[in-house]
């Protein structure tokens, strides 16, 4: 019965490797038949030996689409004069409400004299306010010249003739004429020099 028992064991082993062998082959040609399948699909010829007509619109289609249209000339013989005069009557109606405004310009010079124009005028504005101040000054000492010494008898207040303010005026007294700086004295800083 061994002997049995081990033919049967063989057989069945025989057996099952036919049966592999014949798994493998049919899985081979299967996964053939597939890669055939796919390399059909992915291939264009196949489609254009199918679909010929739909293959020639296609390319016509793409060919519209790629390439740039051309710009149309008019040859100039085509065009009438009446078209031209048409023409250049709307460009001047088109160009007529727009007034031209011109367009600043700003130089070197231009610019400078705008940086220099503010340090003038306060350069001006000080010279006025010293011949001011000296005029001023020279008109007390006119004054204080002619209206003479204050009387013996009475105090000098310090104030131009040597009479006080009225009650409303203001207390603080100006400084006598000798010590205005003005004339023969030393100059304001930034006014003209005496």
């Amino acid at each position: 019965m061994e002997s049995q028992a081990v033919a049967t064991a063989t057989n069945e082993i025989d057996d099952i490797r036919r049966r592999m062998a014949q798994i493998r082959r049919e899985l081979h040609e299967d996964v053939e038949e597939v890669v055939a399948g796919a390399g059909a699909v992915a291939d264009w010829r196949r489609y254009v030996r199918m679909y010929p007509w739909a293959a020639v619109g296609l390319a016509a289609t793409l060919g519209y689409l790629i390439v740039p249209k051309r710009r149309r000339n008019v040859p100039r013989d085509v065009a009438r004069k009446a078209d031209v005069a048409e023409v250049r009557e709307v460009i001047e109606q088109v160009r007529e409400p727009e007034p031209r405004a011109k367009p600043r310009a700003k130089s070197i010079l231009g610019a400078g004299l705008a940086m220099l124009t503010p340090l003038a005028w306060r350069a001006a504005q000080n010279y006025a306010m010293g011949y001011l101040e000296q005029w001023i000054a020279q008109q007390q000492q006119q004054y204080m010249a002619s209206s003479g010494p204050p009387p013996s008898g009475s105090q000098s207040t310090g104030w131009p003739g040597g009479t006080p303010p009225p009650p409303g005026a203001a207390k603080s007294p100006s400084p006598p004429p000798s010590a205005s700086p003005w004339p023969g004295g030393p100059r304001r800083p930034g006014g003209p020099a005496a």
